[in-house]
């Protein structure tokens, strides 16, 4: 009988836990508008989202992780560091302490070689050029910072959009369609 309690604690606990994390990443807990000058700096903005929950990030406890492209530099708020991978993914954390990220405006920065904009916003898509970003940590109550489950919530911006190298066809292609008029243009006239 006791075995039998223990389990069923056990996962009732399991499910509550489920349903917070899930709960969590399902909720608009931050709100993240982004910009753009037309010449390669995308600014992106985070505030507190309609949910009564904030996200609190500390350097060994989540962060903020967004895809972008051509990255030329990063800019961070002050009192936060950034990281760039081979596959031109950042990272964000504070340096110290817990954030509440939103609680004051956050703004983050990056400059791209790329100027035309789009939409990030692919999730569960494999290869997916324009990914959504992520932030992640523990949420909180507002305003009393009560730790309620780690988590994470995925949101949508605008970021770099990337310009296709032309394909060998594609080069072949236009070749072909200009070597005929030059053709006729360098042939004798017909007498």
């Amino acid at each position: 009988m006791i075995h039998h309690k223990c389990v069923s604690i056990a996962k009732s606990v399991a499910t509550l836990v489920f349903t917070s994390a899930w709960m969590a990443s399902a909720q608009q807990n931050v709100s993240v508008s982004s910009t753009t000058d037309s010449h390669g700096l995308f600014t992106y903005t985070f505030d507190l989202g309609p949910a009564p929950y904030v996200w609190g990030i500390s350097p060994d406890n989540g962060d903020i992780f967004m895809q972008s492209h051509g990255i030329l530099q990063v800019i961070s708020p002050p009192g936060w560091t950034a990281t760039v991978d081979a596959n031109e993914f950042i990272t964000w954390q504070p340096t110290s302490g817990t954030v509440y990220v939103g609680e004051s405006s956050l703004t983050f920065s990056v400059l791209s070689s790329y100027t035309d904009s789009i939409l990030y916003d692919q999730w569960g898509v494999s290869d997916p050029d324009y990914l959504k970003g992520m932030i992640g940590g523990t949420l909180f109550t507002v305003p009393d910072h009560q730790g309620v489950t780690g988590g994470f919530e995925t949101f949508s911006f605008l970021g770099p959009q990337v310009v296709p190298e032309p394909s060998c066809f594609g080069i072949i292609g236009f070749a072909f369609l200009l070597v005929k008029p030059v053709c006729r243009f360098l042939r004798p006239a017909a007498r």
